[in-house]
């Protein structure tokens, strides 16, 4: 599906084309019960819950899009989903689904596990619910930055919820943000993870985007210091290789796929991903935009659910001039960066968060997230096969 539109009143039009839908992230509630000291979000103590209305409105707005697989993943995420209640879901999920019919979900949720319980495991196995659970590794660790409103680690009661989801037999995953703390300690680090009982294990970087202005990892050291975490966290998988960790795995995946098989990001895609905030205002590209207001481009809502459809969204003008910047940004990464193949052009928030437009090229993200992936896997394969 394509949609001609204009980038602004005084730009050519520019034509839209429509990536199949491949995630929806929904926010339940912006608000979250702890306070990270890396998060993004700028609206965390907002208490506002979405409303069934709202639901349904959702499903009014996929009606013919096109889907990337036949069942949609939906990511019930932006706050701590689990501050809404079990009702909440049960009638939301029942809802999403009569009323999309026959677009079928598979629901998950990232969650900081703090609340998880029994009528939660309950409600998971029930709607056969996917789990990630948001851990940054050992306590010393995790302490040091995911903290509750009253400046408490929240290790212990995590724990506990990942200890409520096995005594169910509840599959997760985890996600565990790299900050300098867990850079000086890469074998306790993986020592934990490899223990938890996880189905994978995925790391992201701590960013600077959003609300959070800067990064432990940003300074000068802050490469060298990354790559020698990853080459260490590499060799010591090398005792478990069934061990799944994303990004090792995924960049395996993209450096041994056939020539030609560019990677095509979700978060620079319009379509790929569509997020909707708790009143049904929806954006597209990274999930980390809602709630975003920036100087350049505004608000990063285009339209709502409840009177708008895709060609209303395409048809803003804030979409239309962040959409054309991200084109061009993707453009620059295309003509000066070995690693396009690989990357596909970097993550629009990340360029937004550091260089405060989605007109540019590389970021420290870049050079953290893929980058320097890339060369440790790459390293691994010349291993395998004899270079080096």
């Amino acid at each position: 599906m394509s949609v001609t539109c204009g980038t602004a009143a005084t730009h050519a039009p520019v034509n839209v084309e429509l990536a199949p839908l491949g995630l929806l992230v929904v926010q339940p509630t912006p608000f979250c019960n702890i306070d990270c000291s890396y998060c993004y979000l700028s609206h965390r103590s907002d208490k506002s819950r979405m409303d069934v209305a709202t639901v349904k409105a959702i499903a009014r707005f996929l009606r013919g899009m096109p889907l990337r697989e036949p069942q949609l993943s939906v990511v019930w995420h932006a706050g701590e989903p689990l501050t809404a209640p079990t009702e909440f879901y049960e009638t939301a999920f029942a809802a999403l689904q009569s009323k999309a019919a026959p677009t079928l979900f598979t629901h998950h949720f990232q969650t900081n596990g703090m609340l998880i319980n029994d009528d939660w495991c309950e409600l998971f196995k029930r709607w056969a619910v996917r789990i990630g659970v948001s851990i940054d590794g050992p306590k010393k660790i995790h302490d040091a930055y995911r903290v509750d409103r009253s400046n408490r680690g929240t290790y212990d009661r995590v724990m506990r919820g990942v200890a409520k989801l096995r005594e169910h037999e509840i599959p997760f995953t985890v996600i565990g943000v790299l900050t300098r703390d867990a850079l000086q300690a890469p074998d306790e680090f993986w020592h934990f993870f490899e223990t938890l009982g996880a189905t994978q294990v995925a790391f992201n970087v701590e960013e600077a985007e959003g609300t959070n202005g800067s990064s432990s990892l940003s300074g000068n050291d802050a490469d060298q210091s990354f790559r020698a975490f990853l080459q260490r966290v590499a060799r010591l998988r090398s005792a478990n290789p069934g061990m799944r960790l994303r990004e090792f795995d995924g960049m395996r995946g993209h450096l041994t796929a056939p020539p030609g098989s560019d990677v095509m990001r979700a978060d620079n895609r319009p379509g790929a991903i569509i997020n909707i905030d708790v009143v049904g205002n929806v954006t597209t590209f990274s999930p980390e935009l809602l709630g975003v207001e920036d100087d350049r481009y505004g608000k990063f809502h285009w339209g709502n659910v409840h009177t708008d459809d895709w060609q209303a969204v395409v048809s803003n003008p804030g979409f239309q001039h962040a959409y054309s910047d991200i084109l061009a940004g993707i453009e620059q990464c295309r003509d000066t960066c070995a690693y396009f193949s690989v990357c596909g052009g970097g993550n629009p928030s990340n360029k937004l968060g550091e260089l405060r437009t989605f007109a540019g090229a590389e970021t420290q993200y870049c050079r953290l997230h893929v980058q320097a992936f890339a060369d440790i896997v790459i390293d691994e394969l010349e291993h395998e096969i004899g270079i080096g």
